[in-house]
């Protein structure tokens, strides 16, 4: 909603308020979306994920699993890292259809634009390569989450204290890995 108020603003100084739609949706679909998406996931998914496992390896209970003969990667990380790499493009799609349905709302209350006509311009300006675009990115900001987090429970060491630490060590780095990485691929499938 407030970008669909800021690029108004911004696009009614040059009297073409109608492509509101087309850049909201173009915004939301190809950065906003994946991109807090991954933000939010990493904060609270990948923080969960270091400290289960984290807290399994503080309280011996990786080692068990060892001890049995079996692998923790395959009991522990995979099942993860697969579900992260399943669910957020699944949110990310979720948070698209959100914006949108915002920028409509601001559209019609703000700026009386007809709901038709907002929509309208939305469908002409995604394209499938748009929404490849924040879909492929979501899948890559999964694996990044679902690996760090991982690993930093994996390497969990100091007790409790240890994994508050790696917990936080955990949203810092994906964090900053999706935004680094967000702007490689976007230079990425800019070339498709």
């Amino acid at each position: 909603m407030v970008l669909a108020v800021q690029t108004s603003y911004s696009l009614g100084a040059y009297g073409v308020k109608s492509f509101t739609g087309d850049m909201v949706s173009l915004s939301i679909v190809r950065e906003l979306g994946p991109v807090l998406t991954g933000l939010m996931v990493a904060g609270r998914v990948g923080s969960g994920i270091t400290a289960e496992i984290g807290s399994m390896v503080v309280t011996e209970q990786v080692d068990a699993i060892r001890a049995l003969a079996a692998d923790p990667v395959r009991k522990l990380v995979v099942p993860k890292v697969v579900a992260t790499l399943i669910m957020l493009p699944v949110l990310t799609i979720l948070a698209d259809a959100v914006g949108i349905l915002g920028g409509l709302l601001i559209a019609v209350v703000n700026l009386d634009q007809p709901g038709a006509f907002y929509l309208q311009r939305v469908r002409r300006a995604i394209g499938f390569a748009d929404l490849f675009s924040g879909l492929g990115k979501s899948v890559f900001f999964a694996l990044f989450i679902g690996v760090v987090g991982c690993y930093n429970g994996l390497t969990t060491r100091g007790g409790a204290s240890g994994v508050g630490r790696y917990t936080t060590f955990t949203v810092v780095a994906a964090s900053i890995l999706i935004l680094i990485s967000d702007f490689f691929l976007t230079k990425l499938f800019l070339l498709f």
